[in-house]
């Protein structure tokens, strides 16, 4: 059970805080706090107080789960009135408090240690406030007293970047006052409290320092600046704007004023779709790794020493990348010497980059390339405990590779395919034993993106799953279990994106504006720059695939098909929607795509049904339009058993594509909006733009239900009455 110990030593008291893993501030935990520092304060035999966590580290912050209560509208204990206790028994206390942090002090776990009177730390620790990734801000105070230990700009890029610092940092900034081995950490804060209730060392209270403070003009200058980034994503995440108010109030009127306000707005910003969003992306992502039937059934996944990749191109090279960084040998295997040659090199250049960006050290980088193998046979790979196939995207090749791996490799080498579309049972069917063969889907590029996207058959033995699962957490990927089908769970919900965008233009939209519109919903770019920048040569190769598979439901505009003709690839062909200097800066060329553009609308002939094209959008009305269909297809993803939960496509949505996270992931999402909106919706667009609109029984079922699209319909099969 979590809670908190005290005991006396040499006049001082020692309280640790335990709740495993990070000794996270539950509510046993913080009244577990409050009453020893109070029976501490009382004690006559106590001079002073030390704080720290059980088990190696300090805290990594308030309760996520608690948080979880809240956003959701759950009845949860009011937990505001902590920082009283905080400012009246740590702070303000008679004796004084000295916090000895050990790995980690992160959200309210800092915040308890910055209302110690001073703070030890071992090497390396983390210290940071990253509550904004949850949708929140600071609510123990730390707006009021980072800024004092640190100043005001550094406390701002902390909080409003949650970018943690480490210890040696904190140390030159004054955040910690002392760095210590971990085997004398509570030692060490003992004699400094002592020191500090004996007079000999200056006691300041964090909350009243001004030694940090900028003078009133540039303070008001810098707020301004913060202030003026926060009004451009209000809208959609109020909290930055909520963080930069409460510091600026204790900044003019004081810490009690600021301390006032934080609570205020962290009120408000835990019950925003923001913060609802995240801490709903914070809990799916961590329950990704959590197969039934394959998890729970007592298998250990094996540790992976030696990797195979077959192909050296983009994709292969960060592939092994990823892996070398995890210490894990990689046979790198090409037909050419040449190619070779070439693959070895994006290695050398992935890891230069990460020295360049002070990631790691030219030592490091270089013994890391020594973990390299590069092969012109696929002999070398027999020792290999996985190989992953990264080539083109051509079935028969994948076929011919994997037939000869399954020669040469040990039986129980894994042997995965990163194919993004192809149905890998087809890619087995001339195997002997096609069970073997698994999806091993990574995010280009391999060593950068999260997302690893795990492929099983009805025939994957659990083990394989387990094994690569296991990889997934050695090279720190988030991983993905889908079954298989064409696009799989990332590519197969999203194809409707692009073709909506382009039905979008064909009926008359800019896809300036659609680019727009969809940045301001939160993508990192509009569908028409992401095409520029994948290559519109690839974006019909793989349409292709679900144009082929799921004929009744795409929309095949001529649009794309002309750009290739016209030989506008996108940034490797130096245009297409918009064209790109030799520092490939992208600059939107209207006058270049205007004759394509009127030829598609001319031969398209949208709505179907006659009625009248829409006069001019809204951007809500654009993201409408070009998302719905991306909540349809997640349906039927769900519906058919390809993800076993809802969380995992969100998961999936937001570190593959980049659907905004404080939207909390695309069935989230939809689930916000409302089955029986899009259903409605899309029904009507069904009938004026076609197949790629039609609502499929699953959301149509929620829609009548009244179910939640991650619930799922009780019927599956309950004809629509809409």
């Amino acid at each position: 059970m979590p809670g908190v110990t005290s005991s006396v030593r040499d006049g001082v008291c020692v309280i640790e805080m335990s709740n495993p893993p990070v000794n996270a501030l539950a509510l046993p935990v913080l009244e577990g706090l409050e009453k020893a520092l109070k029976e501490a304060q009382g004690d006559g035999r106590v001079k002073a107080i030390v704080i720290k966590g059980a088990g190696g580290k300090f805290s990594g912050g308030f309760d996520i789960g608690h948080l979880r209560k809240s956003t959701q509208g759950a009845p949860a204990s009011d937990v505001g009135e902590f920082n009283a206790i905080l400012c009246t028994l740590a702070e303000g206390g008679a004796k004084p408090c000295v916090a000895a942090i050990e790995n980690l002090a992160l959200g309210g776990g800092l915040e308890v240690a910055m209302s110690c009177a001073a703070r030890v730390a071992t090497p390396g620790a983390q210290l940071g406030l990253p509550e904004l990734q949850l949708g929140v801000i600071p609510g123990f105070g730390g707006t009021q007293r980072l800024p004092r230990l640190v100043g005001l700009e550094k406390s701002l890029e902390m909080m409003l970047k949650s970018k943690s610092i480490k210890a040696e940092e904190a140390l030159k900034l004054g955040l910690v006052d002392k760095i210590v081995d971990p085997a004398n950490a509570v030692n060490a804060a003992c004699e400094l409290a002592k020191s500090i209730a004996s007079g000999s060392t200056k006691r300041e209270l964090s909350m009243y320092r001004k030694d940090k403070l900028p003078d009133p003009k540039t303070a008001q200058a810098i707020l301004k600046e913060a202030g003026k980034k926060a009004k451009h994503v209000q809208s959609v995440m109020p909290h930055v704007a909520l963080c930069v108010d409460a510091v600026a109030v204790g900044i003019t009127e004081g810490p009690e004023a600021g301390l006032q306000r934080e609570a205020v707005n962290f009120k408000k910003a835990v019950s925003s779709p923001a913060a609802k969003g995240l801490v709903h992306f914070f809990f799916a992502q961590r329950a990704t790794n959590i197969v039934p039937g394959v998890t729970d059934g007592g298998l250990k996944p094996r540790v992976m020493k030696s990797v195979g990749v077959v192909g050296g191109g983009l994709m292969g090279s960060g592939i092994a990348t990823a892996c070398l960084l995890a210490g894990i040998g990689v046979v790198l295997k090409e037909i050419k010497q040449e190619f070779l040659d070439a693959g070895v090199g994006r290695i050398q250049s992935n890891l230069a980059s990460m020295v360049r960006k002070g990631r790691m050290t030219e030592d490091k980088a270089r013994k890391l390339m020594s973990l390299v193998k590069p092969t012109l046979s696929d002999d070398d790979f027999r020792q290999c405990d996985m190989v992953i196939e990264a080539v083109i995207e051509n079935l028969d090749l994948k076929q011919k590779i994997f037939c000869n791996l399954e020669k040469i490799c040990r039986p129980d080498c894994i042997l995965s395919t990163n194919t993004s579309t192809i149905d890998i049972t087809k890619i087995a069917t001339k195997m002997k034993n096609p069970e073997r063969i698994v999806g091993a889907h990574f995010f280009s590029p391999a060593h950068v993106m999260q997302l690893f996207e795990i492929i099983r058959t009805k025939d994957t033995p659990s083990q394989i799953l387990v094994d690569t699962l296991g990889l997934s957490k050695q090279i720190r990927k988030t991983p993905v279990v889908v079954g298989n089908c064409t696009g799989f769970a990332v590519n197969r919900v999203f194809f409707p994106y692009t073709m909506s965008a382009t039905a979008l233009v064909d009926i008359g939209c800019d896809p300036y504006a659609i680019d727009r519109a969809i940045m301001m919903f939160g993508m990192p770019m509009g569908p028409f720059r992401l095409g520029d920048l994948v290559g519109h040569d690839v974006g019909v190769h793989v349409g292709k695939n679900f144009i082929d598979d799921f004929p009744d439901r795409v929309y095949q505009s001529p649009l794309i098909p002309s750009l290739l003709a016209s030989k506008r690839l996108g940034e490797k062909s130096g245009a297409g929607f918009y064209k790109y200097d030799n520092k490939r800066r992208a600059t939107p060329d209207p006058e270049g795509v205007e004759g394509l553009i009127a030829a598609s609308r001319a031969q398209t002939r949208l709505p179907l049904d006659g009625s009248s094209i829409p006069n001019g959008l809204t951007p809500q009305e654009i993201a409408e339009m070009i998302f719905f269909p991306v909540v349809n297809e997640a349906c039927r993803v769900l519906d058919e058993g390809i993800v076993v939960k809802a969380g995992d496509i969100d998961t999936a949505s937001i570190l593959g594509m980049g659907f905004p996270a404080f939207r909390g992931g695309i069935v989230h999402w939809g689930d916000s909006v409302g089955a029986a909106v899009i259903a409605t919706k899309l029904r009507t667009w069904a009938t004026r733009y076609g197949g790629l609109y039609q609502p499929c029984p699953y959301l149509e079922n929620c829609a009548i239900q009244g179910r939640t699209l991650a619930q799922g319909p009780l019927d599956t099969k309950l004809k629509s009455r809409l």
